[in-house]
C-alpha cells in the first residue's frame, strides 16, 4: 500500500514569505525602529538570549492598535504566488502552516490572507484591538514544531520545513525533508536536504510536487 511521502509543510515568515523581517521593517514605520534595532543589535552581540529579545520587541508594540501595525506590516514586499502555492500544496493533500518565532497575530494575518492552515509562534494577546503585555516568545521552533505534530498526529518525518534562518537549522534536524530558500548562510545549506534561490514560491511547491511523485514510501 503507498503511503504520502510527505503530510505537512510549514514555512518559515521572514525573509521566507516576507522578503525582509516583517515587524522589523513595520517598526520604522510605527516609531519604534531605533529600539527595535538596537535590541537586535544587543542579540547579535550575545548580550540577551533571543527568548528576551523577542520578548523586548514585542513589548515594544504594546498598546499600539493592530490594525496599526498590520498597515506598516502590509507594506512590507513579500515573495511571489503565496496564495497560488498554497493553495496547490493543499491539492497535494499536505496540511500547510507556518513555523515561526513572530507572534500569532501576525501568522493569523497571513492565514487569512493566504490560506495557510495552521501555525507555531510566539503567543502576544491582543485585546479589544489593542496588543497587550501578555507575551509568551517562541525561541526554540523546534519545539514549537514537535509539539505541533504530537498535537496533530502527523509524523515529523513527513514534514518538510521551508526556512532561511539560522534558527531554522533545529527544525531541518527534525523534520524529514527541508528546503533552504534564499539563504547565503553555509550553515542552512549544509543542514537542508535542498537548497533553491527564487522569487516565486511557486518553485517550492514544483519541487515538493516533484519528491512527491518521484519517492513514494511502500508500507
Amino acid at each position: 500500500m503507498k503511503t504520502p511521502k510527505f503530510v505537512m509543510v510549514s514555512f518559515d515568515v521572514d525573509k521566507t514569505l516576507f522578503r525582509q523581517p516583517a515587524l522589523t521593517q513595520a517598526a520604522r514605520g510605527l516609531g519604534i525602529g531605533k529600539k527595535w534595532d538596537a535590541i537586535d543589535a544587543m542579540y547579535h552581540r550575545q548580550r540577551i538570549a533571543l527568548r528576551q529579545s523577542l520578548l523586548q520587541q514585542f513589548q515594544l508594540l504594546v498598546g499600539m492598535k493592530l490594525v496599526d501595525v498590520l498597515a506598516e506590516v502590509s507594506k512590507v514586499p513579500m515573495i511571489q504566488n503565496i496564495r497560488e502555492s498554497v493553495d496547490k500544496l493543499l491539492g497535494l493533500g499536505l496540511s500547510v502552516i507556518l513555523c515561526t518565532d513572530n507572534p500569532d497575530f501576525l501568522c493569523q494575518y497571513l492565514v487569512e490572507q493566504f490560506g495557510f492552515r495552521g501555525f507555531v509562534s510566539s503567543k502576544v494577546a491582543v485585546k479589544n484591538g489593542v496588543i497587550i503585555d501578555d507575551i509568551e516568545p517562541l525561541p526554540d521552533k523546534r519545539l514549537g514544531i514537535r509539539k505541533y505534530c504530537a498535537w496533530m498526529s502527523i509524523p515529523l518525518s513527513k514534514t518538510v520545513h521551508v526556512g532561511d534562518g539560522l534558527n531554522d537549522v533545529p527544525v531541518f534536524r527534525v523534520v524529514g525533508y527541508s528546503i533552504a530558500l534564499n539563504t547565503s548562510l553555509e550553515k542552512m545549506k549544509r543542514a537542508a536536504t535542498h537548497q533553491m534561490e527564487t522569487d516565486d514560491l511557486l518553485d517550492v511547491y514544483k519541487h515538493i510536487q516533484s519528491v512527491m511523485s518521484s519517492t513514494k514510501s511502500v508500507d
